[in-house]
């Protein structure tokens, strides 16, 4: 079978190029945020992912404090209990396991955001199909 190398392409014009999900970081918020700051504020990149970190901690101390966090336009976090339940072990299903209680952290997305994800997966619906891997870009040794 022969092996396939990446020519030319970064890995995240790789995952651009194939529309492929990529799992979005800490340092690509901050390097997004910093970029659409740039005419406006002059931040480094770590204040700005210092910034970041700080909101991140605020919203995770409210949500341990059992209060509900509400970024208008983007969305509601707020704690709720999973009630005790009985589960069944996967690998013995004549045994039963007691699941406890406990708490998890739900999100519902905004009305705005709502209607940007609506409008994204219509587009998808409309866009023609990925290219398969082995397309441009590959060369075969």
């Amino acid at each position: 079978m022969p092996v396939q190398r990446i020519t030319g392409l970064t890995h995240r014009e790789m995952n651009a190029a194939n529309k492929e999900r990529s799992t979005v970081t800490k340092r690509d918020l901050a390097t997004r945020v910093r970029i659409a700051l740039r005419s406006d504020v002059k931040m480094h990149q770590a204040q700005v992912a210092d910034v970041i970190t700080h909101t991140l901690d605020a919203i995770r101390d409210a949500l341990v404090n059992g209060d509900t966090v509400e970024l208008r336009n983007f969305g509601v976090f707020k704690i709720e209990i999973r009630k005790e339940r009985i589960g069944r072990n996967p690998k013995d299903p004549s045994v039963d396991i007691r699941i406890p209680a406990r708490k998890v952290v739900k999100f519902r997305s905004g009305k705005e955001m709502k209607n940007q994800l609506d409008a994204a997966a219509s587009a998808e619906a409309e866009a023609p199909p990925a290219p398969e891997p082995g397309g441009a870009g590959f060369d075969s040794e």
